[in-house]
């Protein structure tokens, strides 16, 4: 959210209105869900959870600046078929705490630790799938706690040759204090950005996005989140040989990130992983495509978290 002049966002025409969500996401949020907190590195780590403590567990991990709502149209649908679906909110985002200095590998380890909080792990190794920067992460943690996971689901996440990995840090975003929620919802808008069909499923991750303050209501997440990141350029082809456990990688068929390029690039590194792309669903699959999405994760846990 800069505060340079910008497009609308596909929100303002609905000036603060909620619209009309399908009957489907109705059902799915009447679901009975935990939630709770640990503490880890002097931050609280916020997490929400579905499904019967003892199943198989999935981890999911959100995006950059996003939050653990993300996955609301997703995480009752894969608790409902006998899972323990646990979505932490990363250090700096959502509900949980900030800090000085963020890493992928404090990230990776507070993704575990309020997963194993949630019940993440009681059935045995859990599968970890996270979506862009949540699936960097998720990168990061099958490198390096790969042996306490079952394996891991990579969601439109672009690996590049490591002279092509980017190395400036995004802009910084957010910190813009807006009097009521209707005008924060006025400038909320996909990072990267990108249609999206259903605006009732946006609307209902930006209100998730927002809180309140002195003034009016601001973004949840760090504005200085960026910045204050340490980002390792890893050599994919190490990183592929160094996994302590196996991945899976998922794409929007149409995501920018993920056009044949960097697509056929991975599939030529990361030989011994499934790739599945997810028809009429650009880089934000999860809310272009949350039940087809919700399915190949089920797919893909049928044939690793129910292996035991």
């Amino acid at each position: 959210m800069a505060e340079k002049e910008r497009p609308p966002s596909p929100l303002a025409a609905l000036e603060g209105k909620s619209p009309a969500a399908p009957k489907w996401f109705v059902r799915a949020q009447e679901d009975s869900f935990d939630a709770g907190s640990i503490t880890r590195l002097g931050s609280t780590i916020a997490w929400k959870a579905w499904g019967t403590r003892g199943a198989p567990g999935l981890i999911l991990a959100h995006g950059g600046t996003a939050h653990k709502g993300w996955w609301d149209a997703i995480g009752p649908y894969l608790a409902r078929e006998g899972y323990r679906v646990v979505a932490p909110d990363l250090a700096g985002m959502g509900d949980s705490g900030w800090r000085d200095t963020y890493s992928m590998e404090d990230h990776a380890g507070d993704l575990l630790a309020a997963a194993r909080d949630g019940g993440a792990f009681d059935a045995g190794k859990p599968v970890l799938a996270g979506h862009s920067f949540g699936g960097f992460v998720t990168l990061t943690a099958s490198l390096l706690l790969g042996d306490e996971l079952q394996a891991g689901i990579i969601l439109d996440s672009p690996i590049r040759p490591q002279t092509e990995q980017r190395g400036d840090a995004p802009p910084r975003r957010g910190g813009r204090v807006y009097g009521d929620t209707a005008a924060a919802l006025q400038r909320f808008r996909l990072l990267p950005d990108q249609p999206c069909e259903h605006l009732w499923l946006l609307d209902y991750i930006a209100r998730g996005s927002l809180k309140e303050v002195e003034g009016g209501v601001t973004w949840k997440f760090d504005p200085d989140l960026w910045a204050k990141l340490s980002w390792e350029r890893r050599d994919p082809e190490k990183a592929a040989a160094s996994l302590k456990c196996p991945l899976a990688f998922v794409r929007g068929a149409q995501s920018r990130l993920m056009q044949a390029e960097t697509w056929d690039y991975m599939r030529s590194v990361f030989t011994a992983s499934p790739f599945i792309s997810v028809p009429d669903a650009k880089h934000h699959l999860i809310l272009d495509q949350p039940l087809a999405v919700a399915s190949v994760l089920q797919a893909l846990l049928e044939g690793w978290a129910k292996r035991r």
